[in-house]
């Protein structure tokens, strides 16, 4: 029930910050939701996705694959719904295909910060093995 409302929550913050920042930088502050929302977005992420995975033991991919495929696209219909001029006039391409380029980059940043991380992780956490009997040794009697 706790990690489906954390799914929720970040969903609708996905949604809601989506509409307000491209309502904020209409004309010529565009630059600021092509390059400004991503960024946010994975700032949210880093933060939410941590405090989930520790908090609730929420998979950090469920809330990935939830904020990006059911928040992009709800977000995406309800700026169309707001804004139907921008289909008419084709400038969602122009707003869109950008986006999703800079999004590309921004989200290989964070995997790739998640990758070093865990590495480093794995390598000042020692952990706790079981060592096998060494086979080269013969045993006592």
């Amino acid at each position: 029930m706790k990690k489906t409302a954390a799914v929720l929550v970040s969903v609708l913050l996905y949604i809601v910050v989506f509409l307000l920042l491209f309502r904020v930088s209409m004309g010529d502050r565009i630059r600021w939701f092509l390059f400004g929302f991503p960024v946010i977005t994975a700032g949210y992420f880093v933060i939410a996705g941590n405090f989930f995975a520790r908090r609730l033991q929420l998979n950090r991919w469920v809330l990935w694959l939830s904020m990006n495929f059911i928040g992009g696209p709800c977000s995406l219909v309800l700026l169309l719904v707001w804004f139907p001029t921008l289909l008419g006039n084709g400038i969602i391409l122009f707003l869109i295909g950008p986006q999703i380029a800079v999004f590309a980059v921004v989200w290989a940043v964070v995997g790739l910060g998640f990758l070093c991380a865990m590495v480093l992780k794995g390598r000042a956490d020692p952990t706790d093995r079981v060592e096998s009997p060494n086979p080269s040794r013969p045993g006592q009697m």
